[in-house]
């Protein structure tokens, strides 16, 4: 009938405010998202491993970087020696407490196998450790809500291992050149093949 009609296309028209943009409304909606702006960031649920799966709830802060950690090709682990820990090496291997030493000197954060290289790799490690601060101290001024763009002019050339990089500075391969040459030769492919013959061989060895 008429009335059914009607009142279906009452319940169907969409819901039109009378109250003015500038009014009581907008007004209310801008102090809750201002009051929402400045609430914890809640936690999150996360989920790592697949056939071994164990979930946590934990800050999204936490999740991200223990993701970044994960990623073997983006983030290498790297040991801070004291001189504590270099005494008791040179117990079982003076030549590895002085590589540590070394790196110890020059306040370096070191990878266990670019530590047998550092003779060698330590003008880039200096430079990278350089560039890392400068690169951090640019990411803390970042505006909160971004955009999240590091400066144009940022150098990160000595910086490895990197996304995109194209030789194997700072990669498991280039300890396996320098120890093994040619061998990365039969693994590789494209420019980084090429890359592999610039590797240096480890002090009082020939390539």
């Amino acid at each position: 009938s008429a009335q059914i009609a009607r009142q279906r296309r009452k319940l169907l028209a969409p819901a039109v405010s009378t109250t003015p943009a500038s009014g009581p409304t907008s007004a209310m909606a801008l102090r809750i998202g201002c009051r929402r702006l400045a609430d914890k960031v809640p936690d999150v649920f996360v989920q790592f491993g697949l056939e071994q799966q164990f979930r946590f709830i934990s800050h999204p802060g936490v999740m991200t970087v223990s993701k970044l950690l994960e990623m073997r090709h983006m983030v290498r682990m790297r040991a801070t020696f004291t001189q504590e820990n270099i005494e008791k090496m040179k117990a079982f291997d003076p030549e590895l407490a002085r590589k540590a030493q070394v790196a110890y000197d020059n306040k370096l954060p070191v990878n266990f196998q670019q530590l047998e290289l550092i003779d060698e790799a330590l003008p880039r490690l200096v430079d990278e450790k350089k560039q890392l601060a400068e690169a951090r101290a640019a990411t803390m001024k970042l505006p909160v809500g971004g955009p999240y763009e590091l400066p144009k002019n940022l150098d990160t050339s000595a910086v490895r291992p990197v996304p995109g990089q194209k030789d194997i500075l700072g990669t498991p391969l280039e300890t396996m050149e320098a120890f093994y040459p040619g061998e990365t030769a039969k693994l590789l492919d494209g420019p980084a093949k090429v890359a592999q013959a610039t590797i240096p061989a480890p002090s009082g060895e020939k390539k």
